[in-house]
């Protein structure tokens, strides 16, 4: 064994199994001596294999599939089998908008814990621009985007393309509550009263049926039962260009997919604030249905929520409703104290 120099890089001689064999290192003399080292050790553990049939073993190992191909070809389909095409939806438009674009030309085994945690950390670092305005990034959001992350590579586990998910342990973010403010009565009407004619209808049914954004814009004729004064809430989703079925649409007989310009210019002529979302509407619906008397869980029934815990935080407490209330107390407070110094 040894080692010499041929024209501008040095070479390492050295015999395995009766065979010999010369390897081209580089032009750096101290490379070469280090790579013999090397071989020497590996020959006396029993762990050395030729360059040639490391080259070999390289060549017919299959090539690692990137996360772009695995989400692409596989993943995908899992989904639309397993979750609902809302589920579904979302859970695409959150790999091909923001985890494609980072980890896509990735390897599965080439994507670290690291690289995952240095994205989370850029994503809570952005912002988004609406309209003339800009926000940051909610943790919210960023921590759903970790959820579809690791919900990828635990299916690539389970399908044994991976050993061990990078994601697995990563922590959320800690989400800030924010719960919208609370519409009054009156504000509701002066919203409605400035509501676009095609628009007041569908803000209508927002407020004073409580459903969500998708269950609003997919509300169907054939789910409105006008005898028994019912709707039934559809999760399903048609392509009908001609003939409508929803009854909320636009020219084409789509379902919308935004009402937000309108909506904040209703609310700015109504003197309410510079914008109202959708959801507040039906927040004002679950706080105004509390504060009526309504049964908690009759409301939670009708809000769709599985734990009474979201119906009642969400529950609003207008500030009229929760003075009367005080006023009451304090009444009653005085006829116990009177009756009791009697």
């Amino acid at each position: 064994m040894g080692v010499f120099k041929r024209q501008d890089n040095w070479w390492i001689d050295y015999s395995y199994m009766g065979q010999r064999h010369r390897q081209r290192i580089g032009p750096r003399k101290k490379d070469a001596e280090d790579a013999l080292s090397q071989i020497r050790v590996q020959i006396s553990a029993g762990t050395f294999v030729p360059e040639d049939e490391r080259k070999a073993l390289e060549e017919n190992k299959p090539k690692p599939i990137t996360f772009s191909e695995f989400t692409d070809t596989q993943f995908k389909d899992w989904s639309r089998e397993h979750h609902s095409e809302k589920s579904h939806i979302r859970l695409l438009s959150m790999i091909d908008r923001h985890l494609k674009p980072v980890f896509g030309p990735m390897g599965l085994e080439e994507i670290t814990r690291k690289h995952i945690e240095d994205y989370l950390i850029r994503r809570r670092r952005s912002r988004y621009k609406r309209g003339t305005k800009t926000f940051p990034t909610s943790e919210a959001t960023i921590n759903r985007e970790l959820t579809a992350m690791k919900g990828v590579m635990r299916k690539a586990v389970e399908w044994e393309l991976l050993e061990v998910s990078p994601a697995h342990g990563i922590r959320e973010f800690k989400e800030k509550n924010a719960v919208p403010v609370l519409i009054e009565q009156e504000e509701v009407m002066r919203l409605l009263d400035e509501a676009p004619p095609h628009f007041h209808a569908l803000v209508a049914c927002a407020v004073y049926a409580g459903l969500r954004r998708e269950e609003l814009f997919h509300l169907r004729w054939q789910d409105i039962h006008w005898k028994r004064g019912e709707l039934v809430v559809a999760s399903t989703r048609e392509h009908i260009i001609v003939g409508s079925p929803y009854v909320f649409s636009n020219r084409r007989g789509r379902p919308y997919t935004d009402i937000r310009e309108p909506l904040d210019a209703a609310a700015q002529r109504a003197g309410i604030g510079d914008t109202v979302k959708l959801h507040q509407l039906r927040h004002a619906f679950c706080s105004h249905a509390l504060m009526s008397g309504v049964d908690p869980r009759t409301v939670q029934k009708w809000m769709g929520h599985k734990d009474l815990k979201t119906t009642l935080r969400y529950a609003h407490v207008s500030p009229d409703h929760e003075k009367a209330a005080i006023e009451r107390l304090d009444y009653r407070v005085s006829n116990i104290r009177t009756r009791y110094v009697v």
